[in-house]
């Protein structure tokens, strides 16, 4: 009967994370989501073995959460997605194994090291090798841009550290009996910080309101299905330039005289296409004399190559082809196209692992026995910025970079003044996968308050203002293209400034919490209880 309790508690807490998660418009219910979780560990905490049966109850819950918001990611690797699943679950659930170990051994601070390890793991998630940090429970509040504006100081990290706090709070009011008198702490934190936020966006818009200059753009939605119509294996290939023409075709119609950017999405260039010789490829005749005396510039996803004459590996990502003798590397690529010329070139840099990269060099070799790539793209080395017109200076981010707080910032810092999101969304199908990418580019406008233009080939495409706010969306499986203006800005938020500041502190302390731990569990050997 206690386990079937507990199996309730485990599933309640998957699926209240799940509810809040976006696109549901009940991110509320994620501050609540790990109470059923701290319940468990209060049942549990004096059994033989509980901090192991912590683990496996609270890995049981973040499975549920993870399968539940990402089972999507199987309609573009079906072995990518259980790997991910059963990994990054695991990963979620090791905070509260630290959590049970310290709270035996520091009753009294045990709680507050839950939300340090939390943070520290989510942390490390997002700068090791084999990131996956789309489930980082701040990114949940996206669905509420009004509240999070104090994300330009915090970053979406800030909105982890809440969510992990009202939890904490509100399990020890429930699993210690308190008096109703003390929700009001809870409660008040929450509008306290509602206050705040208003206040935040009041002086955000002030400073915004200085800058008057409107950028006229056009944003393409070709609408090209990944599976079937845009690579040679596809059952309905359509060649590259007849793709690059769909996306062409449904723009000039909005074109006026004052159009500056038109905005493809990824790969809307595809194909062989050697970056040693650009402007000299057919594919790009037409791109290229859209912008000839015109005053528009064309920002475009491409698939592009570099061929070495190095008879030694060039490069980390570079692979060997036997036939030509020859080295050459892979890339996914953004595009700057004005004058008549490509202008400038920037490779994705944040890869996605098991797709675009083996997260560790050692298992390069046995990717295609993996169902993975058969190599890692290469990558630029440092983010490199789009200039238009010697007006606007645009980040090019592509696809999963979008959701790297601390990767946009650096395209601030670097002087971008607005931000381009270029996505292939159709891999995930009809799913909440595509939804869930929209809304955190609105954390990323919050953050550095600036402008996003978001072009996806299947959906959703829109324009993101530097409050967060969605305009412009486009329908899924919608051929289409719509036109909008943005305004660039100077503006440096704290977070742009110093980054993400709340997931380097929260490790140090995690540190601390550990090694408190560890001393006062073998050199004072308390007595278990």
């Amino acid at each position: 009967m206690l386990n079937q309790y507990k199996f309730i508690l485990a599933v309640s807490s998957g699926t209240l994370l799940y509810l809040g998660w976006p696109p549901a418009p009940m991110a509320f219910l994620l501050l609540i989501g790990l109470v059923p979780i701290l319940i468990i560990h209060h049942q549990i905490k004096f059994e033989k073995n509980a901090h192991f049966k912590l683990l496996g109850w609270a890995y049981f819950a973040m499975l549920i959460f993870n399968t539940t918001c990402t089972w999507w990611v199987w309609n573009a690797s079906p072995s990518g997605c259980i790997m991910m699943l059963v990994l990054n679950s695991l990963i979620m659930a090791l905070p509260f194994l630290l959590f049970s170990i310290t709270h035996l051994n520091l009753p009294k601070t045990g709680y507050s090291s839950l939300v340090f390890y939390y943070i520290a793991m989510e942390y490390i998630h997002f700068n090791w090798p084999a990131s996956w940090p789309w489930m980082t429970l701040g990114k949940g509040l996206a669905v509420y841009p009004s509240f999070i504006q104090w994300y330009e100081y915090t970053g979406e990290m800030g909105g982890t550290l809440l969510i992990l706090v009202m939890n904490v709070w509100i399990a020890k009011l429930v699993v210690d009996r308190r008096k109703k008198i003390a929700f009001l702490k809870p409660i008040g934190a929450l509008v306290v910080l509602t206050a705040f936020s208003f206040v935040v966006a009041h002086f955000a818009q002030l400073k915004l309101s200085a800058y008057k200059q409107k950028i006229e753009c056009v944003i393409s939605q070709p609408n090209i299905d990944p599976y079937s119509e845009k690579f040679d294996d596809g059952a309905n290939f359509i060649s590259p330039d007849d793709q690059l023409d769909l996306g062409l075709q449904i723009a000039k119609p909005l074109f006026t005289p004052q159009t500056q950017l038109l905005v493809l999405p990824e790969t809307a260039v595809t194909g062989w296409n050697h970056e040693d010789r650009l402007n000299e490829l057919n594919i790009l005749i037409a791109p290229r004399a859209l912008t000839d005396s015109t005053g528009l510039t064309i920002l475009t996803g491409a698939e592009t190559m570099s061929v070495y004459k190095e008879k030694t590996k060039p490069t980390i990502s570079a692979r060997y082809d036997s036939f030509s003798a020859q080295w050459w590397d892979s890339y996914n690529t953004a595009l700057l196209i004005q004058n008549n010329k490509v202008d400038s070139i920037y490779h994705k840099s944040k890869l996605v692992p098991g797709v675009e990269k083996m997260p560790f060099q050692f298992l390069e070799k046995l990717s295609i026995n993996l169902g993975g790539t058969s190599g890692s793209l290469g990558v630029s080395d440092k983010p490199i910025n789009f200039i238009v017109n010697k007006d606007l200076k645009i980040a090019p981010l592509i696809c999963y970079e979008s959701i790297f707080g601390d990767y946009a910032a650096e395209f601030v810092r670097d002087s971008a003044n607005a931000l381009a999101v270029i996505t292939n969304d159709g891999w995930w199908g009809n799913s909440p996968g595509y939804q869930q990418h929209l809304l955190f580019g609105s954390i990323r406008c919050i953050e550095t308050r600036k402008d996003m233009l978001r072009s996806a080939n299947t959906g959703i495409s829109a324009k993101i203002d530097a409050m967060g706010q969605i305009s412009n969306a486009t329908k899924y499986r919608e051929r289409t293209a719509f036109k909008c203006t943005i305004t660039p800005n100077e503006i440096h938020t704290f977070y742009v400034l110093h980054g993400n500041l709340v997931g380097p502190l929260a490790s140090l302390v995690a540190i601390l919490f550990l090694l408190m731990t560890i001393y006062v569990k073998w050199f004072f050997r308390i007595k278990k209880y």
